[in-house]
Parts: structure tokens; C-alpha cells; sequence
């Protein structure tokens, strides 16, 4: 019989650090992933990366939509597409025959192209800032790794290809035998890479022949010196049902561009010190977040929302700010038959058609995919971590132009995609009520 391979993704951000738990577990340290530097400004233009970060766009617009519609009626959803999209790059690194062949149709990439290009991918989401007295301002740190059961016979070569292609740390854990032990030691990791804030039982059951791990952290500030936002002062914000509550707003910086009125809804951003971009996605009067939150509207938003900044004709630039509350949400849910039903991920959750012989020849599948999320975002800046566990991330217009400065109201219940200076989609989300 095969062994039970159980995928389960966890992601969670908050604003609050913990302290790592006492107890971490045992497990050995089989292979260290390789150094990760940041990529360069020249590496950039690699055919291979621009591929995967393409895919991880049409994966995130796709997968958040899927994945919100599951969730039904969730006040506050949040999730991070490109720690899921890690962990399966993860899981198609280890894959064969049609079970990586799906994974890489959902993932959007060839296997040269994922081969090639996740590295100066993962290498470009990095980020470490901190201010001239040291203190740290701004941080994207990613990590994977690899749990293999003790009992479990896996490809060598298999590991070395994770440790420099994916830069996975591989570990060995005795599920089988010590299951409680293995666990705390997945735990601590996860742990321990997302800063405190992941700090979950992730129940890997003692069949389990070996687990992925995609752990991410993101924190930053609004400005250089780290200094809250203004206050834009009370206003009503109007929920899902349409109920309005009075609630003080943040007043975000002016920003170049002005608003980008999409297909039923309206679009601008508030960005972070270190470029990091919340796009508020607010519906038409008449329309809901439920409504806009879809798959094509979050496609239009990742590659055609244009802030026109500039307007020649007249002579104008533009400068807009957001208005907005503070917020934040989260959601628990198991992915796995959005990656069956909307990706065609299949063969990975049968114990019949799996094949995962590229690391190991024992028998393994997947039998979940556990999602859970948390995000915050306030006057300080905005922290968030993820964790994927896989068991079996204008220049100014030339003088005599009109400048105009508008204000954006992000005054009822609204969608949010938060992605990085080059468009990597970090975090989603739909807030229904504050």
C-alpha cells in the first residue's frame, strides 16, 4: 500500500511577534540549501525568471478567486498566492510523468522554465532594509525545506537539485515513530522562519513519507524613519450588507497616477517605504467585493490597470492618496479542490496515479491542502508571514503642467492585492466589514 502523503498549506500573518517555543522537536539535518543573495538589477531581464513570475501572476488571479468563492461568506479573507505557488513548485521539483505535468500547467511554466527561473524568482522577492541606526524597516525573507521520514528511501540527486534550484534545507523526521517529536520540529521551523507568527500543529500523520515547507515573512514600514501615517480622522465605512459604521481612516501618501477605473470597479494603491503596493479594489456603486473579486477582474487588475499619471493633452500630472481604514483578516481553509477542479491538479491526490518518483519510490499522495492566512494592516506598516507545508511565495512632467491631487476612498467593503516593486503577488484578499 502506498504511503499517505498529506498536503496541508498554512499562511498566517500578523502584527504581533512571538517568542519560539521551548520544545522544537528532532529531526536531522540531511543537506543545507544554498546561499540565496539578492537578485541584481541586470539579472532581471532572464527569459526564465520573467516566465515564472508571469505564472505566478495568472496563478494568483486564478487561485484567489477559487479559493474566495470556497470560503463563502468570509468578513475578512486573506491569502498569500505566492507561498502556495512555492510549495507546488516545490512538490513538481519532486514530481514525474503526468502528475508534474499538471503541476507545471497549473503553475503556468515549462520544466526548463521552472527549473531555470525559480531561483533569480525567489532570489528577486528577497529584501532586507534597515535604517541608518540599524534597525530593521523592511524584510522579505523566504525559506524552504524538505522533512523526510526516516524510513523513507529518496533521490539524492533529488535533494541536491532542491537545495540548488529551490534553495530547500533537507531534514530527516521519524513520523512513523516518534510522530509528536517530528511535528514540533516541522513546527519550530515554521516557526522560527516567519518571524513568531506562525505557530500551528500542522498534524502530519505518522504515514506521512516526507513534507515541503514554503515559509515566508514580509514586514514593512510607510517611510524611511518609520513613522505612523496621518489620520484622514472618522469616516463611514459602508459593509458587505450595507450597513455604515464610523471608523478613523489612515491617510496614505501622495502617489503618482490617479484612480483606474477597471470593469465594475475602481483602483488605486497605498505603497510602503520599500515599494511594496496594497491595490485597493473597490466596487462600483451597486456592485459588491463579492462581485469583483473574480478571476478576470483580478487579471485586469495584474496586468492592465494603468494609473495614468500623466496627461499630455492637457498637460496634467496627477497625484492621488488613499484614504482607507485599518484592516486586516484571514482565512482556514483546504485547497485542495480548488487545485483539482481549477487547475486540473489531479493525479497528485490519488494513492492510485500519483507519482512523486523523481525523490522517492516509496508510494506517496496527497490527501489536503490546508490554507490558513491572517494579514494586518495599520498605521505602523503592514507584516505578514506564510507557510506552505506539503507533506508526502514617474518622473515629474516637464514644467507647465497642472498638477491635480486627488483623494481615494476606500470607504466600503473592498478587495485588496498587495504585491511587491515587480509585481509578484503576495497577498490577496476581500474585506467585507471591519
Amino acid at each position: 500500500m502506498k504511503k499517505l502523503l498529506r498536503m496541508v498549506t498554512a499562511l498566517a500573518c500578523a502584527a504581533v511577534l512571538l517568542g519560539l517555543a521551548g520544545c522544537t522537536g528532532r529531526s536531522t539535518l540531511l543537506r543545507k540549501a544554498d546561499s540565496a543573495r539578492p537578485l541584481s538589477y541586470s539579472e532581471r531581464n532572464n527569459a526564465d525568471l520573467t516566465a515564472v513570475a508571469a505564472g505566478e501572476r495568472a496563478f494568483a488571479a486564478q487561485f484567489s478567486a477559487a479559493m474566495y468563492a470556497q470560503a463563502g461568506q468570509n468578513e475578512q479573507f486573506v491569502l498569500s498566492p505566492v507561498s502556495v505557488y512555492a510549495g507546488l513548485s516545490l512538490a513538481a521539483a519532486c514530481a514525474a510523468g503526468e502528475t508534474k505535468a499538471q503541476l507545471l500547467s497549473a503553475l503556468g511554466v515549462t520544466e526548463g522554465q521552472l527549473s531555470a527561473g525559480f531561483a533569480p524568482y525567489y532570489r528577486s522577492l528577497m529584501a532586507d532594509g534597515k535604517d541608518d541606526k540599524g534597525k530593521q524597516r523592511t524584510r522579505l525573507q523566504l525559506a524552504n525545506a524538505i522533512y523526510v521520514n526516516e524510513g523513507t528511501q529518496v533521490n539524492e540527486a533529488c535533494l541536491g537539485t532542491l537545495a540548488s534550484d529551490y534553495f530547500c534545507h533537507s531534514y530527516s523526521a521519524d513520523f512513523l515513530n516518534d510522530n509528536q517529536a517530528a511535528n514540533r520540529a516541522v513546527t519550530a521551523f515554521v516557526k522560527e522562519q516567519t518571524n513568531g507568527l506562525i505557530d500551528a500543529d500542522f498534524g502530519i500523520s505518522e504515514d506521512t513519507a516526507f513534507t515541503l515547507i514554503n515559509a515566508l515573512y514580509l514586514k514593512d514600514v510607510w517611510n524611511e524613519y518609520g513613522n505612523d501615517l496621518p489620520s484622514a480622522g472618522d469616516m463611514v465605512f459602508s459593509d458587505a450588507s450595507g450597513n455604515g459604521t464610523t471608523v478613523p481612516f489612515l491617510r496614505g501618501y501622495y502617489e503618482t497616477g490617479r484612480p483606474y477605473e477597471g470593469s465594475a470597479f475602481t483602483s488605486f494603491f497605498a505603497e510602503t517605504f520599500a515599494g511594496y503596493r496594497i491595490h485597493f479594489l473597490l466596487p462600483d456603486e451597486g456592485r459588491t467585493a463579492d462581485e469583483v473579486f473574480t478571476a478576470e477582474v483580478l487579471t485586469e487588475l495584474l496586468t492592465s490597470a494603468d494609473y495614468r499619471a500623466v496627461d499630455e493633452e492637457n498637460k496634467i500630472r496627477y497625484y492621488t492618496r488613499c484614504l482607507f481604514p485599518a484592516f486586516g483578516g484571514g482565512c482556514d481553509e483546504n485547497a485542495a479542490a480548488v487545485l483539482q477542479e481549477t487547475f486540473g491538479v489531479r493525479d497528485l491526490f490519488s494513492p492510485r496515479k500519483s507519482d512523486l518518483t523523481a525523490l522517492t519510490g516509496d508510494g506517496a499522495y496527497c490527501s489536503e491542502v490546508r490554507h490558513i492566512a491572517k494579514l494586518a494592516v495599520d498605521e505602523k506598516g503592514i507584516e505578514g508571514a506564510a507557510a506552505t507545508v506539503l507533506p508526502a511565495a514617474g518622473a515629474p512632467g516637464p514644467d507647465g503642467y497642472e498638477e491635480v491631487h486627488l483623494d481615494f476612498a476606500v470607504d466600503r467593503a473592498f478587495g485588496f492585492v498587495l504585491t511587491d516593486r515587480y509585481g509578484a503577488v503576495l497577498f490577496t484578499g476581500v474585506i467585507r466589514s471591519l
